[in-house]
Order: C-alpha cells, then structure tokens, then sequence
C-alpha cells in the first residue's frame, strides 16, 4: 500500500482527536475552586473594601511578618500591641483552597506560629483587627519552604 496525501490527512486528524479527548479529561479532573464561596457578595462590596484599605495604608510598614526555620513570626509595632485587642490572621493558599488557615489572637505581644502548620508554598496572609470601630487589614504574601 503505498502512503499518500490522504493517509497523511488521516493520521494528522486521529491524532488530533485523541490529544482533543486527552486535554478534556485532563481539564475536567482539576479542581475549580473559586477564589471565596462568597466570591460576588465580596464584588459587591468592593467599595467598602477600598476605603478599609484606604485607612489601612499607614499602618502598612508598622506589621512584619517573618518566616524563620522552624515558626512564623508576626511582628507588630508598639503603637499597635497598645491599640489592638484581637488580631485576625488568614493565611489564604491561592492554589488550594483546603490549605488556607484562619487564627485569631488576643495581642499579649508577637505572635508565632509553627510552619509545621503549613504547607510548601506560597500565602497570601491577609492580617485584620478593629480599632475604634474600624476594620483595618493588611496584606503581604510570603513562601514557606
């Protein structure tokens, strides 16, 4: 049998056809996770949340968050340890959701916590309190390794 234009035209279609079905299932096997359950509640909202970080600006260098060998540390500046009752921490795993971790802290002084809670990787950490009845919340991201 001898190979010619449509044998060629053949194979490149078959071929194409089962690398289609193998990027499908490939595509539909992984997770769809949206960002929050709450996603366009949040949208909705965004307003609020511009002017929360509009507040939140100045207080942006007075939090440091470290990570060391074996903890992470949450530094924050004398004014605020005076200032600030409880301390929110959301530790937000942009490429899984099962992994984000939400504390909460009394402000006895710096905080730590062991990396054995996380997992490799990079965070979103989303830091949040109340002060005179305002929310104000600041974020950094940081990689565990």
């Amino acid at each position: 049998m001898k190979f010619n234009w449509g044998h060629g035209i053949f194979i490149f279609m078959t071929i194409f056809v089962i690398l289609s079905i193998i990027f499908i299932i490939f595509s539909l096997n992984q997770s769809q996770d949206l960002v929050s359950d709450d996603y366009y509640d949040k949208g909705a909202d965004y307003s609020q949340q511009i002017e929360i970080n509009k507040r939140s600006d100045v207080y942006q260098d007075s939090v440091a968050v470290n990570v060391n060998i074996e903890s992470l540390d949450v530094d924050l500046c004398q004014s605020m340890k005076n200032s600030v009752d409880t301390l929110l921490l959301h530790f937000y795993r942009p490429s899984d959701k099962k992994s984000d971790i939400k504390l909460k802290f009394p402000m006895s002084g710096n905080i730590n916590i062991p990396l054995s809670n996380f997992i490799h990787g990079r965070y979103e950490v989303k830091i949040s309190w109340y002060h005179l009845g305002s929310l104000y919340n600041i974020k950094n991201d940081i990689i565990i390794k």
